[in-house]
Formats: C-alpha cells, sequence, structure tokens
C-alpha cells in the first residue's frame, strides 16, 4: 500500500483517522497505531510481515539481555573458565559480544534479500533473487541504532508492544526517516485525540508531498527514463540529451524522495507525532560538507554516529580522517544496493568530501573565507556544487557502469548534429533545436516547462519546513502557511489534482533501496 494511491488515501487513513478519534484512554491510540500499522505493512506481503515480526521479537531479546546489569555478565576467574557451583559450565558471552552476535543477525537478512544475486554471481546454478522486503534497510538500520543504544544505557526496553510500535509505525517502516528511540519513543506516551491545529498542518504537509511525488516527480520522470534507458541499450544520444535527461533525474529524485518524507511527516504530524526532519533545501548547498547535512539528514547522522565516528572520525589526523569519510561513503553507497554503480556513486561522494574538507580546512580564517562567502560567490558556489551532485546522480541512476559511460561520453563529447537539421531543411531556431535534440526524447514543451517548474521551486521558494514551521531562528520566510481560506483552496487544489493522476501510479524511489 503507498501513501500516493486510493486505497490508502480513501480506505486506510479516513478509518484510522476515525478510530483515533473513537478511542479513550492513554493507550488506547498507540495500540490503534500499532495495530493500522500492521495492516499497512501486512498489506505488502504476509510473509514479509513475518519476518519484520520475527526480527522485532528477536532484537526486543537481545534488547533485555544487553539492559541486565553489569554483575549480570561478570564471570569470577575460575580455572578451566567454568562459573563456581556450576561444574562443566563455561563463561558466559559478553556484552560487547552480545551486540556484536545481535548486530550480524540483524544484517544477515539485509545481505541476503539484498546482496544474494551479487554474491552468488559466479555459482554454476541458476538464481533468483528474492524480491527485496519493503522498508529492510530502513527498519534495519533502526533496529540497529536501538541496540547500540540499549547497550551504551541510553534507555532500557519499554516493553514488546512499544518496541513493535516504535520499529514498524507506518509512516517511517518503508521509507524513514531513519528515527532514534530517543526521538519519538517519548511521544508515543503522550499520543491523545485529534486536534484541528495537527489536521491542518499535516494534511497541509502531506498535500505538498503529494503534489511533489505525482506533478513533478512522476511528471519528469518518462524523460530521464528515455534518456538513461538510450544510453544503456547504445541508442543515439546528443549532449544537450544527456544534460538534459541527468538533469530531470536530479530533480526527480529530490521531489520523490522529499515528497515522500513529507508525506511521512505529515502523517506523523495529523496523529501528534513530531517525525525528525530529513531534507533542508539540499541543493542550495554551498559544497559537499554542506549537501550531507541537508540531504538525508537522518541516514547522514546515522552513517556518522554508527560508521565515521566508530572508525575513528577525525581524532587520528586529517589522512585518517579522509581515509573514514572515503570508507563511510562506500558503505553508504553499497547500502543502497549492489552494484557497481552504487559504489562508484559511494566512492565519488567521498573523494569530492574529502577534497571539501581539505580546502575548508585550507581557507579557515584566511581572508578567502570571507571572500568565498560574499553573495556572488555563494551563488557559484551553488551552482558548482549542484553540477558536482548532478554528477554523480548519473551513476546512481545508471542500471549499470557502460550505461553511465555512455551519458557520461554525450555529456561531455555529444556530437551537434547541424548538418542533419540543414538536410531537412530547417533553419533557425528549429534548426538549432534539431541540432541538440535529434532523437525525440523531449517532445513538445512540457518537459522544458517541468525543468524550469522545478528549479524554480528548489532555489526560489522555502522548503516545506520553512513553509509550515518558518526557520530554524524562528522567522517566517515569504511563503509561509497559515489557516486561511486562501491556503487551504490552494492545497485543495492541488490535492485534487495529484488525486486525479493517481491513475499513473508509481513506486517511490527509495523503496528499491
Amino acid at each position: 500500500m503507498l501513501f500516493n494511491s486510493y486505497p490508502f488515501l480513501f480506505c486506510f487513513l479516513p478509518l484510522l483517522l476515525l478510530a483515533w478519534r473513537l478511542a479513550g484512554g492513554s493507550w488506547r491510540p498507540a495500540l490503534i497505531l500499532l495495530i493500522f500499522s500492521t495492516v499497512f505493512y501486512g498489506s505488502w506481503s504476509a510473509g514479509f510481515l513475518l519476518l519484520l515480526a520475527a526480527l522485532i521479537a528477536m532484537n526486543y531479546a537481545f534488547g533485555l539481555a544487553l539492559a541486565a546489569p553489569d554483575d549480570a555478565f561478570a564471570v569470577p576467574p575460575q580455572a578451566g573458565g567454568q562459573i563456581p557451583g556450576r561444574p562443566g559450565s563455561r563463561r558466559r558471552i559478553s556484552r560487547k559480544g552480545l551486540l556484536v552476535l545481535a548486530l550480524g543477525l540483524n544484517l544477515l537478512p539485509l545481505i541476503w534479500f539484498k546482496y544474494s544475486s551479487a554474491l552468488l554471481f559466479g555459482a554454476h546454478w541458476k538464481f533468483m533473487p528474492p524480491e527485496l522486503p519493503p522498508g529492510i534497510s530502513f527498519y534495519t538500520f533502526i533496529q540497529i541504532a536501538w541496540l547500540v543504544d540499549v547497550y551504551r544505557r541510553r534507555f532500557v526496553p519499554a516493553g514488546l508492544s512499544r518496541h513493535a510500535l516504535f520499529s514498524a509505525c507506518f509512516p517511517y517502516v518503508l521509507s524513514g526517516p531513519i528515527v532514534r528511540y530517543e526521538q519519538v519513543g517519548p511521544q508515543f506516551d503522550a499520543l491523545a485525540g485529534l486536534t484541528a491545529e495537527n489536521l491542518a498542518r499535516g494534511f497541509s504537509l502531506f498535500s505538498l508531498g503529494l503534489a511533489k511525488k505525482v506533478l513533478l516527480a512522476d511528471g519528469i520522470a518518462p524523460y530521464a527514463d528515455a534518456v538513461f534507458n538510450a544510453a544503456e541499450n547504445a541508442f543515439p544520444l546528443s549532449g544537450a540529451e544527456a544534460w538534459l535527461g541527468s538533469f530531470c533525474y536530479t530533480f526527480q529524485l529530490y521531489f520523490d524522495f522529499s515528497g515522500y518524507t513529507d508525506m511521512a511527516l505529515g502523517l506523523g504530524l495529523m496523529l501528534g507525532l513530531r517525525l525528525p526532519e530529513n531534507f533542508n533545501s539540499p541543493y542550495k548547498s554551498t559544497g559537499i560538507v554542506d549537501f550531507w547535512r541537508r540531504w538525508h539528514i537522518t541516514l547522514s547522522a546515522w552513517l556518522r554516529d554508527f560508521l565515521y565516528i566508530p572508525l575513528g572520525g577525525n581524532r587520528a589526523g586529517r589522512l585518517m580522517q579522509y581515509r573514514n569519510l572515503f570508507l563511510t561513503m562506500l558503505i553508504g553507497g553499497a547500502w543502497h544496493g549492489a552494484g557497481w554503480t552504487f559504489l562508484i556513486w559511494g566512492a565519488l561522494h567521498g573523494l569530492m568530501l574529502c577534497v571539501n574538507h581539505f580546502f575548508r580546512a585550507r581557507i579557515k580564517g584566511s581572508p578567502a573565507e570571507s571572500i568565498l562567502a560574499a553573495a556572488p560567490l555563494r551563488l557559484l558556489s551553488i551552482a558548482f556544487t549542484f553540477l558536482c551532485i548532478n554528477f554523480c546522480w548519473v551513476v546512481f541512476r545508471a542500471l549499470s557502469p557502460d550505461g553511465a559511460l555512455r551519458v557520461y561520453a554525450a555529456m561531455f563529447t555529444g556530437p551537434f548534429n547541424a548538418a542533419e537539421a540543414s538536410t531537412q531543411g530547417l533553419s533557425g531556431m528549429a534548426a538549432f533545436l534539431a541540432a541538440l535534440l535529434p532523437n525525440k526524447y523531449f517532445p513538445g514543451w512540457q518537459p522544458f516547462a517541468l525543468l524550469a517548474i522545478c528549479a524554480v521551486l528548489v532555489w526560489a521558494f522555502p522548503n516545506s519546513r520553512e513553509i509550515l514551521r518558518g526557520r530554524p531562528d524562528g522567522s517566517l520566510p515569504w511563503l509561509a502557511w497559515r489557516a486561511t481560506g486562501l491556503w487551504a483552496t490552494g492545497l485543495a487544489a492541488l490535492a485534487f489534482l495529484s488525486l486525479i493522476l493517481l491513475s499513473r501510479q508509481s513506486s517511490f524511489l527509495y523503496f528499491q533501496f
């Protein structure tokens, strides 16, 4: 069941809100949310629901063991490693060993479902890779963070039903945000009835996300697909077509994933849950370091806390810091999928992060730092960063390294077919466009209008968080949400147009990761 589907919008969500409205007592909203979350995830597959339930039960058992007092793991020294009074018994596993075992058991299903086809690539028998359970990458990371926090004694398990609700809560179980228990766990105790304020803000944010997905991401997707499919099949591709196709995918991915996140946060807000932000205008970044503080914020925080810092962070000098950055991004690329394209994408971002950190360290405290902070050069930094990000999205989108190389080759060496246009009897602007776009991947004016709309929304408009809640400093942007008839009319029109176009329903891009 997708957020952008008629069953969800006209059946699941109304029934949930009705049940929530009728609920009474402090424990009933949490129970209703758990029941509906189970139904939501179970609608994909009963088998996948059983897998999720098994992982939840397993991790809760590990959590109870990790939360035990330290003396439960202490064993007095004894010859042969035996416990006094218990002949033949062996030394019990340490807390750290228990954590390592738990993390390994969590990663096994993810590795099997996501990477088995790559791991068994050289086998001599036919192998059909298993279907990827929805959200397995996200809920595995959520479980790992929960186990590590229990190990660090930041909290103790609060009951199996609470852990099940935290793990399977439907707004974020499929594609994030990658929440931490301290961010949402305490909120489950404060769940109450529906309020007009929460419903209004939640529906507004959900409508904005739905419009991003249906009107923009799905609208521009066919043009990106046409270019990348042509590259995979070695069809002709001009330089302008390659650049336009890459821009189409860059905007498609942004509006697809940020649209999903807006819908997830909006659904949580309707019920009184404040989920962590995941996007902060990432294409306005002035560098790759800045980009990863704005794009998929919860994933960046997870990689920092559970990979980069355990690897050593920046504690052992600059060269080791660069090594740790590179390894973290390489693993982050592998998390997205089993394929050379994802590893190359992670390696490219790792290299760019190292270069950006080196550059920032070199100019820190110098006049160049204040010069680069001036408005004109900031705009140049934003444009350059966007082009670097766009360059990396090419290999991220391509199905194979060969397909990516063909797009890159066309981007930088693509022919300008002026002679062919002249033989067709075209002149002026028509000849120019025919020379730039000879293969009909961008028919009509619609793709150019969509690209222009996407660019204006990304760089000239505030983001969803700023519109609904204001800037972090408390100020309001020029376009700020208010409970007025004008806002209600505009959002209703957006929602109505999105509902009309839901017949071309498509999954969210990050479901495949």
